[in-house]
């Protein structure tokens, strides 16, 4: 979402990241966001969307102010790194993965990650939203 915001969605193409992905996509992400009147946030994913921006020059630049934009909308959810390298899924899945695995009990986890999937239906239940890339729902 992040880097389909910056000079109208030019850089998701050009993104080593987001290849399968267009700015149909960061379309649909913000009509799901709408959906919601509260979206959360761990410290963790934060960090890895900061981490995952791949721009550079003023592109990289605009792209930062834009991520400390959407990150000041959403809510925070408390985290303890002791707490969560605790929980069963935190060998196999790591620190953020394995908290959001474990926080799907108590929220909506929009997710295109499949080799969560399992884990997350089994704590989460209804509460996952598998999300498809919408070049993928045309083949």
């Amino acid at each position: 979402m992040i880097i389909g915001a910056v000079e109208e969605g030019k850089y998701i193409a050009k993104s080593k990241r987001l290849g399968s992905y267009s700015l149909k996509d960061y379309d649909k992400l913000w009509k799901i966001f709408d959906l919601y009147d509260e979206v959360w946030i761990t410290p963790y994913i934060a960090a890895e969307v900061s981490n995952l921006i791949d721009l550079h020059g003023e592109a990289g630049v605009k792209a930062y102010g834009i991520a400390k934009e959407v990150f000041s909308m959403l809510k925070q959810v408390d985290s303890s790194i002791a707490k969560d390298c605790e929980n069963d899924f935190y060998i196999d899945f790591g620190l953020t993965d394995g908290s959001i695995i474990q926080l799907s009990e108590k929220f909506d986890v929009l997710t295109n990650d499949k080799r969560m999937l399992g884990p997350l239906y089994k704590v989460g239940g209804e509460n996952v939203i598998p999300y498809l890339p919408v070049s993928s729902l045309s083949r």
